[in-house]
């Protein structure tokens, strides 16, 4: 595991203990069959990671492109016209998010701007919003309010009494600023619906119809076009559709993209389990192993299904069915070299012997079985100047078909059985890669079983049930949902509802969460969870103070690494220093003094691998934000307890300028007249001097200009323009 962060805060340098001492970053994309995770370049992301703020045209291009109208679209669009709002209801794959987007282009027009709210709010907030004229705003897949939501999935203010009168605040706030909101959902109301607000059912267009338009516009042949047009697969969703028809364009033959689509995966699982002899123990133990550790070698792989098969032996093997065994009906188990456990737990072996002597007389051929088994093959994969074989899926997309197979037919005692087996390997603390196998399927079981992965895994995990392996397991899952959009919203309830928790080790977990993948998919919403559970920890252990301190860095560097927008993080630190100084009349208050702790703990966070300031590449990838800044550093500069770090962190973050940008003169100047403009006159000469004075003192032998005396430079020419 990697620390996320360095930091050179005095406060910081020994805070290495505790159950979540360590955050996590990736270095490079990670691949788990269909799933991305990792800092991926601006050239491997395929669309922006953050799934709220402004959309660009690109996206609306995206999104639009060859948009074809269900027959509900038109009742939304008079509805939004007419009162401001319209929700769209309906189960994911329907088209709800290019249906919201064109129902405000519809409505708003063209040249507006359209702005993706958190699906974490609540109608409270949107009563309370001020939003901006002329504007069109959506909130995909929503969930609801801060607060908790009930078994079913339905939120505290979508049902009672006072729904309709919520309902009504939000659409008079909205009529109020002359602004249009789109809300989709996969839930319905509870009860009545509301009078205010119409929720409108979706549907999505005829799939005939958006292959045509997609390849007419792309101008593929008309043969080719009905020969899409008649392969499209029954009850297929409708963003599947949607791809296959965008690579037929492209020059896929229309068969051959159908078929990778609905593909052979669907049937391959479904002749596998329902084959006309009973699958054994070892067969099931072989593809829930796989479904779990894929891409493993063999012998890691044999270990973990041994522990499996063991913990199944009792689901398995009844005392009716040990009877039945004697009678023939165990011949399969037999055959594939498992035996029914006795009393102990222990495998009988036949003819009287010992278990272990039979163990030593005939060993489990599990390679054999192995080979017998369809759904599975071996790979040779590249690592470095090695290679190595491993074990995977005859076809990638067999792993979540396995998943949805094994959850329909098994009951809970084997699902008991998986839990203990996956509690034993995060106890025995497993490798990074098998850490991430694990929790991409974790997050492919939760498409079908969300309550099961909640309930079995990621909360005992993210409580510290299983120490801190367990709690970076529940945060991958939560980031690994992220990539997905239809559990972006999911994760970030759940790891909101740990951060409102009175548990510490909870919060800590949400910290994590918060700081890494989901903070950049949720920005705004991060920003306001960390600030929270920071204001919480200040109040209890220091501990727990540098844990939250600490994910405001960890958030900060990730964006910066992700060419995210990490001003969020800075911004909403300007505007708390800002309304302090506008309302204290002398000292700093408590919430003032953990502002500015955090704002130095993020300008003293480094890269782990390079070591540079992440502030340096920040004021060079974005000039324009200098001045905030500046802001930021000149309050820390000027609060004297902070000021020997805070001048440290600003002497390493101009020398690491060099490392960042072709011209570091030119972002230590700009840097400096910011400085200027944001420090009061009589620190000027105080800034020259003790920077002057550490500069010297920490001599450097990096090449090229000095950007110390380029930035004092420029700090003093704004000085000498002001009258004494």
């Amino acid at each position: 595991m990697n620390s996320g962060t360095n930091s050179g805060a005095d406060s910081a340098a020994d805070s290495s203990d505790g159950d979540y001492r360590v955050y996590n970053n990736f270095y490079g994309p990670q691949y788990h069959g269909r799933a991305h995770f990792g800092i991926a370049t601006a050239a491997e992301r395929p669309g922006r990671a953050r799934a709220t703020g402004l959309l660009d045209a690109d996206e609306i291009d995206a999104l639009l492109r060859s948009y074809i109208r269900p027959d509900c679209f038109d009742e939304a669009a008079h509805e939004l016209s007419r009162t401001g709002i319209v929700v769209l209801t309906g189960p994911q794959g329907t088209g709800k998010r290019s249906g919201a987007v064109a129902l405000l282009r519809e409505t708003v027009g063209p040249s507006a701007d359209y702005v993706v709210l958190s699906p974490d709010i609540g109608l409270d907030q949107l009563a309370e919003r001020t939003f901006d004229a002329g504007v069109g705003y959506v909130v995909l897949d929503r969930t609801g309010t801060a607060g908790a939501a009930d078994t079913a999935g339905t939120t505290a203010d979508d049902a009672g009494p006072s729904s309709d009168f919520d309902w009504r605040r939000v659409r008079d706030q909205l009529r109020r600023h002359r602004a249009h909101l789109v809300i989709t959902t996969v839930h319905g109301v509870a009860g009545r619906s509301p009078k205010a607000v119409r929720h409108l059912p979706w549907r999505p267009p005829l799939l005939d119809k958006v292959v045509r338009a997609r390849l007419v516009q792309a101008r593929i042949p008309r043969e080719t076009v009905d020969r899409a047009v008649a392969g499209i697969p029954p009850r297929c969703p409708l963003a599947v559709v949607a791809d296959a028809a965008q690579r037929i364009a492209a020059g896929a033959d229309p068969d051959q993209a159908w078929k990778e689509h609905s593909g052979s995966a669907p049937q391959a699982v479904q002749e596998w389990f329902g084959a006309e002899e009973e699958r054994s123990l070892r067969e099931i133990a072989e593809v829930t192993t796989l479904a779990f550790a894929p891409g493993i070698g063999r012998r890691a792989f044999e270990s973990l299904q041994d522990l499996l098969e063991r913990l199944l032996g009792p689901v398995y093997f009844t005392p009716e069915a040990a009877a039945a065994a004697g009678t023939g009906a165990g011949t399969r188990a037999a055959a594939d070299g498992a035996s029914a456990p006795d009393a102990t737990g222990q495998t009988a072996a036949p003819d009287g012997q010992d278990p272990q002597q039979r163990r030593r007389a005939r060993p489990v051929d599990r390679r054999r079985s192995l080979s017998r088994n369809a759904l599975i093959t071996t790979e040779m994969q590249i690592y470095g100047a090695t290679t190595r074989e491993v074990m995977v899926f005859a076809d990638a997309e067999l792993r979540r078909w396995v998943l949805q197979a094994l959850w329909r037919d098994h009951p809970t005692e084997y699902w008991d059985a998986v839990r203990h087996w996956l509690d034993a390997l995060v106890d025995a603390d497993p490798d990074p890669a098998l850490q991430l196998s694990i929790a991409s399927g974790l997050t492919l079981l939760g498409h079908i079983a969300f309550d099961e992965v909640v309930q079995s895994y990621l909360d005992p995990w993210a409580r510290g049930e299983s120490g801190e392996t367990g709690q970076t397991l529940a945060v991958y899952v939560l980031w690994y949902m992220c990539l997905e959009e239809t559990q972006a919203a999911a994760a970030l309830t759940l790891a909101r509802t740990w951060a409102q928790s009175t548990h510490p080790t909870l919060r800590g977990t949400a910290l994590l969460a918060f700081s890494g993948q989901l903070g950049v998919t949720f920005p705004t919403d991060a920003v306001k969870w960390l600030w929270a559970v920071l204001r919480t920890s200040a109040l209890e252990k220091q501990q727990e103070r540098e844990h939250g301190l600490r994910a405001w860095a960890q958030l900060f560097l990730t964006l910066v690494d992700c060419q995210e927008d990490a001003g969020i993080v800075l911004d909403a630190l300007a505007h708390r220093i800002r309304k302090e100084q506008r309302t204290r009349s002398a000292a700093y208050s408590a919430t003032g003094l953990l502002v500015l702790e955090t704002t130095l703990w993020i300008f003293t966070a480094t890269e782990r691998l390079s070591g540079r300031p992440a502030v340096a590449r920040y004021v060079t990838d974005r000039p324009e934000e200098a001045d905030v800044v500046a802001e930021l550093w000149a309050a820390i500069l000027c609060y004297r307890p902070l000021r020997r770090n805070a001048l440290s962190a600003l002497l390493v973050t101009v020398r690491g300028l060099h490392a960042v940008t072709s011209d570091p003169t030119a972002a230590a100047a700009r840097l400096g007249h910011a400085l200027a403009a944001a420090l009061p006159q009589v620190e000027h000469p105080l800034l020259t001097s003790e920077l002057g004075r550490l500069a010297d003192s920490r001599p450097t032998r990096a090449p090229g200009p000095d950007c110390v005396a380029t930035l004092l430079g420029a700090l003093n020419r704004v000085k000498d323009t002001h009258p004494r």
